[in-house]
């Protein structure tokens, strides 16, 4: 096809950041793009540095691939308001006329937030996402939007709205009730979201009952077993460990529009966190089911979910939908709804134990009585939880306790932040620890703050927790446990230990890090800044402790401990990041 481009082609190809198809890719390429069934696939080797210095932004749908240093351009705080503050330019005119200036104004955020050279392209009617908006944008979105009103407003508006015109409705509200009374508010000041009554949430379907009596050996030796969320992290090393520990046929549910395309999911994931090399020799053990926990019988036809529910001896339910700032309603058919269908599964014929992951989110900040959280303090209520997704896991630990009532036996596994694995270091990079770090070695700097630590749970060790607690005879079905460390690294640590490995980390005041870090787009601690306050200023409240008696008991004589966190442990995560392209490379790991 391009046999006729002469070499001035071919540079003006590569100056637009396309490097060329070698003969043996092309057809290989296309190959894969045709099985995947997706008409507007596109698959090509892009030149990244070429395409980040052209001059402007990068073409919209390369944007989030190509991040460019930004800097916000010099502008008053109320712009098109004169000297007034927005609510008073609104309240001033003429009813009609403030909601369109409202709407107007938003979209031309929004244009510029997404890179676009006017509002022509955008439609207000259309969804945040499919305008493009991801975390880093909503919440770049949300600041302009913060200063335009001036006020302070959650870091969820954006996700809070379904699109533009209900968002303006919103910011519109918003700015007349800073005035005083009279001054024609007609609607309160509050998200357009359905106010949810959790209580009403907290409901199992009457026909998950327990029919007949547990089949196989869940404990000792299962021969069947059902895990969700193994393209996961966690998942990743529950599937090893798993296989490590039993000889049982491993089904997992995986997403995808066929088998192979999930099975390659699943093998990148593996292969990611490094454990494919160990299972691969047990491969035949794994079975892929392609499948969704947001649908009825988890996206599985009738004959294959009851054939599951007959055979499978215990179920692992580790799957969900992780997003900070996607609101209840969006998670609750995966985390909520799915969470239903695995107990179904589960009941439908034999009763089968269903060991559940959750998160020690779902406290509503430190227990009552001032010490660690035990397993038996009181969670939420819904209402007092600061995200939709622990929300969600709240919900659907509700829903499992109403199913313990009817005499499912379903354990509970309460989990911290979890991090890398301590032979390797793999871990993932979305991750508030890694990514606040990352956007600490972006900036160069760390804040002279004296609060703000991280709590880590290595990832291998809480697999092998939940794996040793769940097969341990006289643990008890049914009970709950908190896996949490102790121990932990101080911010001021860690750049320590950063240091020692040779990168330039400087100490400014607060108030300077945080305006150079919003002042820097391609910083991927932009999002993370308002939570990042928090840990810093109030540590105990970010990160409460968690009594964690139940779970060391329980482990007594396994070997399984938590381990302290070190500045060797801490450098073999380095290592990892560096490795995948995830850091920076690190001058003393060059020279070592």
């Amino acid at each position: 096809m391009t046999g006729q481009l002469g070499e001035a082609d071919l540079q003006r190809m590569a100056k637009a950041g396309f490097r060329p198809v070698e003969s043996d890719l092309g057809p290989a390429l296309l190959d894969t793009a045709m099985r995947l069934g997706r008409a507007t696939t596109v698959v090509t080797p892009l030149d990244i540095t070429a395409l980040r210095a052209q001059p402007g932004r990068p073409p919209a749908v390369l944007g989030a691939l190509v991040r460019t240093p930004y800097r916000r351009k010099a502008r008053n705080t109320n712009t098109g308001t004169g000297s007034a503050s927005a609510a008073e330019f609104v309240a001033a005119l003429p009813a009609d006329e403030q909601l369109p200036f409202v709407r107007d104004r938003l979209m031309a955020e929004i244009a510029e937030v997404l890179g676009h050279p006017d509002t022509s392209r955008l439609d207000a009617e259309q969804a945040f996402g499919t305008l493009g908006f991801d975390s880093l944008t909503s919440v770049e979105l949300r600041n302009q939007l913060s200063e335009f009103t001036g006020s302070r407003l959650p870091a969820t508006v954006v996700f809070d709205h379904p699109d533009p015109a209900s968002l303006a409705r919103y910011l519109h509200a918003e700015l007349l009730a800073q005035l005083e009374p009279g001054t024609g508010q007609d609607e309160p000041a509050t998200p357009e979201t359905r106010k949810v009554d959790f209580s009403g949430e907290i409901r199992l379907d009457e026909s998950i009952r327990p029919e007949g009596d547990p089949g196989g050996d869940s404990e000792g030796d299962p021969r069947e077993i059902l895990l969700t969320g193994a393209s996961g992290f966690l998942g990743a090393f529950l599937l090893r460990d798993l296989l490590r520990t039993t000889r049982a046929t491993i089904h997992c549910l995986v997403r995808g529009s066929e088998e192979a395309e999930a099975w390659q999911r699943l093998r990148d994931s593996l292969r990611w966190y490094r454990v494919w090399d160990e299972m691969e020799g047990e491969s035949e053990r794994i079975k892929v089911i392609v499948g969704d926990l947001s649908l009825p019988r988890l996206g599985l036809g009738e004959e294959v979910f009851d054939v599951l529910a007959r055979k499978v001896d215990v179920v692992y339910h580790n799957g969900a939908t992780v997003h900070w700032l996607r609101p209840y309603a969006d998670l609750k058919s995966a985390n909520v709804q799915g969470t239903q269908e695995v107990l179904r599964l589960a009941a439908r014929h034999r009763t089968v134990p269903v060991h559940y992951v959750s998160t020690v989110g779902v406290f509503a900040g430190g227990a009552a009585h001032g010490g660690p959280a035990k397993v038996t303090d009181p969670t939420g209520p819904g209402e007092a939880l600061p995200s939709g997704y622990t929300q969600s896991k709240w919900v659907a630990e509700q829903i499992i306790g109403l199913a313990r009532a009817r005499g499912l036996p379903v354990s509970i596994y309460r989990v911290d932040v979890v991090s890398g694995d301590q032979d390797n270091g793999a871990c993932q990079t979305r991750d508030f620890v890694w990514l606040s770090l990352k956007g600490l070695l972006q900036a160069k700097a760390v804040p002279d703050v004296d609060g703000g630590r991280f709590h880590m749970l290595p990832v291998d060790y809480v697999s092998a927790a939940v794996v040793a607690l769940s097969q341990r005879t006289g643990t008890g079905a049914g009970r709950t446990f908190h896996l949490y460390n102790r121990s932990s690294l101080s911010l001021r640590t860690c750049a320590t230990y950063l240091r020692s490995l040779g990168y330039e980390l400087a100490e400014t005041d607060h108030a300077s890090w945080s305006e150079a870090v919003r002042a820097d787009r391609e910083n991927v601690m932009t999002p993370l800044l308002h939570a990042f306050d928090i840990m810093v200023s109030n540590t105990d409240a970010f990160y409460p402790p968690f009594d964690t008696g139940e779970t060391d008991a329980a482990l007594e004589g396994t070997g399984i401990e938590c381990p302290e966190l070190t500045e060797d442990l801490f450098r073999k995560y380095v290592e990892f990041f560096v490795e995948v392209g995830h850091f920076a490379p690190a001058p003393q790991l060059v020279e070592a």
